[in-house]
């Protein structure tokens, strides 16, 4: 199986105010590498729902997650002269079967980069009523690689703006009730009539929009699979480093509802690369496909939500219930701690299990894909609301990392998975930050 990546690198831009940034680094002399990012409501590749901009709108979280990933039909309009047309897009939706997802790949963000002015001025058009040929046919997410937002005047006499004629095709998208992946690239990689299409807007408070991963499986074992939403949202926290707030409302009077953040460093659902915490570990960039080829795949899930915790899970309980564990595999612990203390409780650090150093070396002996779980594995992290803590004390981090063994980190709703080896979509996003990413995740049932 191929994983496409489909997705805009996130990175200082003119237009769009959304920037990933570092907040601590070795170079500056901290003891960690990590990653922080600042979301303005709308930047590189995004999805969209109705509720972004239409009253009463459905946000992003009140759509199915088989809305966001599934079997999706592929149509390929790279070469077209002239806007397209409903009687272009007919023509090939002849014969294809219903879908919840499209793709409509033209080529464009392969051709030009989105910090070029003609990202925008020459962006292929698409007329409004293809929205309505594609809503009629079934599909209920649709994605495109050119921009669908005009650029506004930033200068005193007015002059610069860009007007984007696919603002009223996205408006005909959500008008129909769809949801819209933009900004997508690398769309002319994927050489299928169908694909796996997985766009996972990042877990946040309802919301109209917000950054996302999309990605191109090319092989899948159900065209039905059970999808379980396992990430933990955003929420303002009293120990990670998260501002959030409403931006732009409509009840406001504002032309959108907006979402917005600013992450300083690792919490909420994301992945660490052994970077973080060991200076000559490998960066997300480093590892296979940027990650993903990592990130997404079989997964095992291992039952410790019977503890009385706060407990330590020695080596030999692990070689116990991890026994199954296959090398290659993603190893994912549970522990309910995020569902039965809630995610912004004090008692989250205290009441945790943790993993012993050498119950961690265990893991890394089997050759594990990635270690992934639902509270904070190290016994110092309780210690680090009351005091510093150096980066050599985070002992079970250290022996996963030297390992060269990333780490996806709190999960949550674990036990609403129905199988106890789902494959894994854990899809991190596409940042210039090397130690790291926000991450949505989600289990699959095949």
């Amino acid at each position: 199986m191929a994983i496409i990546d489909c997705a805009q690198m996130i990175e200082p831009h003119w237009h769009w105010d959304c920037t990933p940034f570092v907040s601590q680094s070795y170079n500056r002399g901290d003891e960690f590498q990590e990653f922080g990012l600042k979301w303005y409501g709308f930047g590189f590749s995004t999805v969209t729902s109705p509720g972004w901009k239409m009253t009463g709108g459905k946000t992003l979280d009140q759509v199915p997650m088989d809305w966001f990933a599934g079997v999706a039909t592929v149509i390929d309009l790279s070469g077209i002269v002239g806007a397209i047309t409903k009687d272009v897009l007919l023509a090939r939706l002849d014969g294809k079967s219903p879908r919840n997802l499209i793709v409509l790949k033209t080529g464009h963000a392969d051709k030009t980069y989105n910090r070029h002015v003609g990202y925008w001025k020459e962006a292929p058009q698409i007329t409004p009523d293809c929205a309505r040929i594609m809503a009629e046919r079934g599909y209920r997410h649709v994605a495109v690689d050119f921009p669908c937002d005009s650029v506004a005047a930033r200068r005193p006499d007015g002059k610069g703006a860009i007007h984007n004629f696919n603002e009223t095709f996205r408006q005909m998208v959500h008008g129909q009730g769809m949801l819209l992946t933009e900004n997508c690239e690398n769309l002319s990689a994927i050489e299928q009539d169908e694909v796996f299409f997985v766009s996972l807007p990042i877990a946040m408070p309802p919301t109209g929009s917000a950054p996302c991963r999309p990605i191109a499986l090319t092989e899948w074992k159900s065209d039905s699979p059970e999808l379980t939403d396992v990430s933990t949202p955003f929420v303002n926290h009293w120990r990670w480093k998260l501002e959030l707030w409403t931006g732009r409302s409509l009840d406001n009077g504002d032309d959108r509802e907006e979402q917005h953040f600013v992450l300083g460093g690792h919490g909420y659902t994301h992945c660490d690369a052994p970077c973080h915490m060991e200076r000559d570990g490998a960066t997300i960039h480093e590892m296979p496909n940027s990650g993903l080829d990592v990130f997404i795949r079989d997964a095992h899930i291992i039952d410790f939500s019977d503890l009385n915790l706060p407990q330590p899970i020695t080596r030999e309980m692990m070689a116990e219930r991890a026994k199954k564990v296959k090398t290659g595999e993603h190893v994912i612990l549970r522990s309910d701690l995020t569902n039965n203390l809630g995610y912004p409780s004090r008692e989250w650090h205290l009441n945790a299990p943790n993993i012993e150093e050498d119950a961690a070396k265990w893991l890394a002996e089997r050759g594990v894909s990635a270690v992934c779980l639902d509270f904070p594995q190290d016994y110092v992290a309780r210690q680090m609301p009351y005091r510093h803590v150096k980066n050599e004390e985070f002992v079970t981090h250290h022996a996963i990392f030297r390992a060269g063994i990333p780490f996806v980190e709190d999960l949550r709703d674990l036990g609403r998975v129905t199988t106890k080896t789902p494959f894994l979509l854990a899809v991190p996003l596409r940042m210039t930050c090397v130690d790291g990413a926000p991450m949505r995740v989600v289990a699959v049932d095949w």
